[in-house]
């Protein structure tokens, strides 16, 4: 019953992990794809739910706030890992738990490292000296590690400044895009959120002006008695979509005023944000800004940027442990296992493949890196080569499906997704079939091509997308609604490599296509 939990929750995890860490797109075609509502009877549901009780064991509960509700459990100390087990259960904390100690033992890339620093001593200033407000955006392509400096950050500041829990020195309060960009939400959870870090009663009937209100006096209340609130701002480009961006200019005019001490710290894979900025917001805000550079493949070999460093990094067990000062102990046995492993040409040959295909973001790496920790069965008591490639086959797998579906479309589906893709690359994250069908005609006219459909037909195709979920509305009740369908806004749910590597598979694709998408992936290169 044990090996078969194991094996159940590993292959759930494997697909579930690559569904949710992509938010964007569309959950319930990839859980479809992937056959992920098959696996569900009730047997396997009972099998997984002892898998997670048991995965569980030595990790935290943490809120949606990034806090942990309860203490640090035995196994999240490394001084009693003393066998093969507790260093599976670990590293399973780890990967699995952002917010655990274990996760805060694992050693970050140079970038990440350079960008904690400046972020720490940028808001530790802000904790002491009074006054010194600042605002400081932090951008990079998804995956590249950007919540996890954040997460360091947040914890180091918690540890040195909230050395009395019923007195802290230092508040947080998280907001994301995806949830809080309307201004009575954004506010009423600002409010939520702070009455929950300095101890003060919250009103739930409390409207938008109370809750402003609210604001400004407890950042005036806290800034007398030298607390300091840290504002964190997930997707920061969707707060700046806004038509008044009402909460952005509050939170930075905030830093303006005289007796208050905060921060804000926006995240966001948009290179270009500041220009989505109000004059008025724009002119309130710092201009600090620290860019995390994706993973290319010039840095194969490079140390500490290398796809084999990150993978080793997640993998290892920290050094101050005190088992290693023992020959033989069971954290020196895995870390000698894990260096010999990805030391190999079968290992590098495979990170190699991966970096080529586009897919070798740290956020792939951890996936590689859990689903090899998740196959560890009790057999085998130190980590296994073939489970290291086994999760690398894992990963590239769920973006080959993709890239399955795309190459099974016809020749006008493609055109019609690749106009949705370059119309996003123009910063637009939605559009509708009109602004599809134009930017079809233009590319049709850049080729001189005579084999330009109606726009009856092109609609057939926009519509034939959306049923293989490809493109979805941006309003999931778009289709209930009904009516004129080519003026609701869509969004593309596929990666560009998705999108290559359809075209690959299409063997009737044209020359003007690839060509198209060949300038959007340079473009995209220079972005970053």
């Amino acid at each position: 019953m044990k090996v078969q939990s194991k094996k159940v929750g590993m292959m759930l995890h494997r697909r579930t992990r690559a569904i949710s860490r992509l938010t964007s797109r569309t959950l319930w075609s990839r859980c479809w794809t992937m056959g992920l509502q098959s696996l569900m009877n009730l047997k396997q549901v009972s099998c997984l739910f002892l898998e997670l009780l048991w995965q569980s064991m030595g990790t935290n509960t943490v809120t949606c706030t990034g806090e942990s509700q309860y203490p640090a459990g035995p196994s999240d100390s490394p001084g009693r890992l003393d066998s093969f087990a507790a260093v599976t259960v670990y590293l399973r904390s780890r990967l699995l738990d952002t917010f655990s100690a274990p996760a805060a033992s694992m050693a970050m890339r140079p970038s990440l490292q350079e960008a904690y620093t400046n972020l720490l001593n940028l808001l530790s200033s802000t904790a002491e000296t009074p006054g010194s407000n600042h605002s400081f955006l932090l951008l990079g392509a998804r995956g590249t590690g950007k919540s996890l400096v954040v997460h360091r950050v947040l914890a180091e500041l918690k540890a040195k400044y909230n050395t009395d829990e019923s007195r802290p020195v230092i508040g947080f309060v998280r907001l994301t895009g995806l949830a809080h960009t309307e201004d009575v939400v954004a506010f009423r959870e600002i409010a939520r959120q702070l009455c929950k870090s300095f101890n003060c009663k919250y009103s739930k009937a409390a409207s938008l002006a109370e809750n402003l209100a609210f604001l400004r006096e407890m950042l005036q209340d806290l800034g007398r008695g030298h607390k300091v609130v840290v504002f964190v701002l997930d997707d920061f480009d969707l707060f700046a979509k806004r038509a008044k961006q009402t909460t952005l200019y509050n939170l930075l005019d905030a830093l303006q005023s005289a007796g208050m001490q905060a921060a804000v710290v926006g995240l966001s894979c948009r290179h270009d944000v500041m220009e989505l900025l109000e004059k008025r917001v724009r002119s309130r805000f710092s201009h600090r800004k620290q860019l995390i550079p994706e993973m290319e493949e010039k840095d194969f070999d490079s140390p500490g940027n290398s796809p084999r460093d990150v993978l080793a990094a997640m993998l290892a067990m920290p050094d101050s442990d005190s088992s290693t000062a023992q020959t033989g102990g069971p954290v020196q046995q895995w870390n000698s296992a894990v260096s010999q492993i990805l030391s190999t040409d079968a290992v590098a040959h495979q990170l190699k493949l991966m970096m080529n295909q586009g897919f070798g973001t740290p956020r792939d790496l951890a996936d590689v890196a859990t689903d090899a920790v998740l196959s560890m069965d009790g057999q085998h008591k130190v980590l296994q080569q073939s489970a290291v490639l086994a999760g690398i086959a894992s990963v590239r797998q769920v973006h080959d499906q993709q890239g399955d579906i795309v190459g099974s479309c016809s020749v006008l589906e493609l055109f019609i997704l690749v106009a949705m893709y370059r119309i996003k690359r123009r910063g637009h994250d939605s559009a509708n079939f009109e602004m599809v069908h134009d930017e079809y005609c233009k590319l049709m006219e850049q080729g001189n091509t005579g084999d330009k459909r109606s726009k009856a037909a092109a609609l057939r195709a926009f519509e034939r997308l959306l049923a293989s979920r490809l493109v979805s509305y941006v309003d999931s009740r778009a289709e209930e609604k009904g009516g004129l369908r080519e003026f609701h806004s869509a969004r593309v749910t596929v990666l560009l490599q998705e999108i290559n590597a359809g075209l690959r598979l299409q063997k009737s694709c044209p020359g003007l296509l690839k060509n198209a998408l060949a300038h959007e992936a340079v473009r995209n290169t220079f972005a970053h």
